[in-house]
């Protein structure tokens, strides 16, 4: 056995599959990341994981863990701890009896079952969880060691689904994924409904990002919601989904709408059917000039706030304003590459025209200052509005 392979002994359960394969066992809590990668995301799961990230899921998270401390600490009555574990490639089974060993690599394992549950044991015993930090202050360590203790050695049912026969590949674990968040409670996914790849917009998007040449200014990610830093993408595909349906339909559909719907305006036309009836003109128009000093300052041009969603946001409500008004595709393309020409970083002192923006503290660079997103991008969109209007 390679040095890098576990061993896993339980009761195993065969499906209507011949080849995949279950084993039900139990661990200590604190024993799940020496056995399971626990923080292991798939790549095509990234893009949900990070949408997981939002309040309803941590305020799930939190009263997972108060009812967990009531359990141990109180003794009040309580379910058993329980996940499910999927292994891709092929691991190894062998049987002795009625018992049975599958002997697999951690970094093959993703917790596929009850994340909230996972984050939750892990983010009570201080060990790093896949969706919200975990550092516990001194204070609670103190205060809540006794819980914690109790927690370490509490067993978890595992139910470990893997194929030793075919193996497991990576669609399968993200339908596997998504078929347990759809059977049980799971996470909540605020604009992703979904295990489709394919949302109703994509093929707008797509067709966008290529018209554009998006690929030659970093590329468009598909893995996440927003651009960071240290990434060599220029946008998201879920910035670009809000990007067309901000000029389309305006600010509020832009802001409720979901990647999952099919999305209509006010009037009840569809998003899609006015982006196919030369809308999509409008847009291109308008970011093939915003984009013309990023292709010429590369990646000084990165810096600031440019690659900001609520900016790119912003812009497209530009659009939606400047169609609504009657505009030529020669106004758009000529709003574009004024907006093109500002200056995006934190430092630019024209950003002190904008009601929505203020120095900070130190009074070096500027940040946002309303009260909400909302405000922020309503107010920046108004700010751009008035910039090529002087």
């Amino acid at each position: 056995m390679k040095l890098s392979e576990l061993n896993l002994t339980g009761c195993l359960i065969a499906s209507s599959d011949k080849t995949r394969k279950s084993l039900v066992t139990y661990i200590p809590a604190i024993e799940l990341e020496n056995y399971f990668f626990v923080n292991r995301i798939p790549s095509k799961l990234e893009v949900f994981f990070d949408a997981a990230k939002n309040k309803t899921n941590l305020k799930r998270v939190n009263d997972i863990q108060a009812d967990l401390e009531k359990e141990l600490s109180q003794g009040v009555i309580g379910a058993p701890i329980s996940l499910t574990i999927v292994l891709d490639g092929k691991p190894t089974l062998s049987l002795a009896g009625g018992t049975a060993k599958v002997t697999y690599d951690r970094s093959s394992s993703f917790v596929v079952g009850e994340v909230l549950i996972l984050t939750a044991v892990l983010k009570s015993l201080g060990i790093r969880t896949p969706l919200f930090s975990s550092r516990l202050s001194a204070s609670e360590i103190k205060k809540k060691s006794v819980f914690r203790q109790m927690l370490a050695v509490q067993s978890v049912v595992l139910t470990v689904i893997f194929d030793d026969e075919k193996g497991i590949g990576e669609e399968q674990v993200k339908e596997l994924f998504f078929k347990f968040n759809r059977q049980h409670s799971g996470m909540h996914l605020s604009q992703f409904s979904q295990a489709n790849d394919a949302f109703p917009l994509k093929p707008y998007v797509l067709r966008l990002a290529d018209d554009l040449n998006l690929e030659g200014f970093g590329g468009v990610s598909d893995k996440s919601k927003h651009v960071k830093m240290s990434e060599s993408y220029l946008t998201t595909e879920y910035i670009l989904f809000k990007f067309l349906v901000g000029a389309i339909a305006g600010a509020h559909v832009q802001e409720i709408c979901k990647m999952s719907d099919d999305v209509t305006t006010h009037s009840g036309k569809k998003v899609s059917e006015c982006l196919a009836k030369c809308h999509l003109d409008y847009i291109k128009a308008f970011l093939s000039s915003w984009l013309t000093p990023l292709e010429q300052g590369g990646k000084a041009e990165r810096a600031g706030f440019r690659l900001s969603a609520q900016i790119w946001q912003a812009l497209a409500l530009v659009i939606y304003r400047l169609s609504s008004d009657g505009a030529s595709v020669q106004d758009v393309s000529h709003a574009g590459l004024v907006l093109g020409r500002l200056d995006y970083s934190k430092k630019a002192t024209h950003w002190n025209d904008c009601e929505v923006m203020a120095l900070d503290s130190n009074g070096r660079l500027y940040k946002n200052a309303a009260n909400s997103t909302r405000e922020f991008r309503n107010g920046l969109a108004d700010y751009f509005y008035s910039v090529f209007s002087r």
